[in-house]
């Protein structure tokens, strides 16, 4: 083991964190070699605040580094926008330096920042950015998490009806890798929109992830070994809590095998010492259009089945008036395949 250290002369301001040894040190610059990107998910793992920091470590981002390689952001270039996904991820009591130097950067390649999903947005008003809520993202303190009350009722007796039908929860093996391949396969066929990006995985970048060591998938299976669903978590906050990613069912599946595999995964992070789990963001809704792209109603009444509390994360450009093309540029970071594809997905 070793520890990680912020650059000299900090040390008092940042905590220390403890990385396994063999670990590069993430080189200057968006190359996204196997070592990078295994240096990037560890980086979020350590210093990430919010369930969108994992996401440093996607295959399709540009990475900006800043702190002499201990800190960073990621974004997506669309047209002259840099849309970032959270906050510029450092050492405790570096965040201010590592904004101002991120900027900087970002003003070098001659782009206009939009902050996406941001926990804090104080640093950027105070730099003169606009600020607006965007997204709540749905935490669970996993400390007290119980399944027994009112609230979390209808997750309750889905886990029952699931235990009489001899489902089970299982972490990942590699002879299941086939099946979870047929079920994304599967899935993505009822999705004529195409598969969304930046802060959400596809499937093709799972086994990446598992190899990264900062990722877990978890599945539920039937008595026959049929693996009727899937899903992701992704570490953060130092390895103290978790946040979901890919999910992925079978469209035959038993109504209650999703509900099952979430709860059960929640259960035992809350018995490993795991302290927060996040179910990740859902955006503000942006009329029926903006429902057509992405449904927020539906899944926000789904995470809400889960009783979690729901803290608000913003959006902050440089002037208001660019909200609108702000706006189409992070809905183009969102939908790879593009809008006009994105568009019939509901529709």
């Amino acid at each position: 083991m070793t520890t990680l250290v912020p650059p000299a002369g900090q040390q008092n301001t940042a905590r220390r964190v403890v990385i396994p040894t063999g670990l590069p040190r993430p080189e200057r610059g968006p190359v996204h070699t196997p070592e990078q990107v295994r240096a990037h998910a560890y980086l979020a793992a350590c210093f990430g605040r919010t369930g969108v920091a994992p996401f440093l470590a996607a295959s399709d981002v540009s990475v900006v580094e800043v702190l002499d390689g201990w800190g960073a952001a990621a974004h997506l270039q669309r047209g002259r926008w840099a849309v970032v996904a959270g906050d510029v991820i450092a050492p405790s009591g570096l965040a201010e330096t590592a904004l101002d130097q991120y900027l900087h950067q970002l003003r070098r390649l001659r782009l206009r920042p939009a902050f996406v999903a941001l926990a804090d947005p104080e640093p950027l008003r105070a730099r003169g950015f606009a600020v607006s809520q965007i997204a709540d993202e749905a935490l669970i303190d996993l400390s007290d998490f119980s399944l027994d009350g009112r609230p979390r009722a209808g997750i309750r007796h889905a886990v029952a009806s699931a235990r009489r039908l001899g489902l089970r929860v299982r972490p990942y093996h590699a002879d299941d890798a086939p099946q979870l391949a047929r079920i994304s396969h599967d899935w993505l066929r009822t999705k004529r929109g195409g598969e969304m990006g930046f802060t959400l995985s596809r499937h093709e970048d799972v086994a990446d992830q598992l190899a990264d060591g900062a990722t877990d998938l978890w599945s539920v299976a039937g008595p026959d070994g049929t693996v009727w669903a899937w899903c992701t978590w992704r570490h953060y906050r130092n390895g103290d809590a978790r946040v979901i990613d890919v999910m992925r069912r079978r469209p035959d599946a038993p109504n209650p095998a999703m509900d099952f595999l979430l709860a059960s995964a929640l259960e035992h992070y809350r018995d490993s010492g795991v302290v927060l789990a996040s179910l990740a963001s859902v955006p503000r809704a942006h009329g029926e259009l903006g429902e057509r792209v992405y449904p927020t109603r539906s899944l926000r009444a789904y995470k809400q089945k889960f009783a979690p509390r729901w803290e608000p994360r913003w959006l902050a450009i440089p002037h208001r008036w660019q909200e609108p093309f702000a706006q189409v540029a992070i809905a183009r970071a969102y939908c790879p395949a593009g809008l006009r594809r994105a568009l019939r997905r509901n529709g």
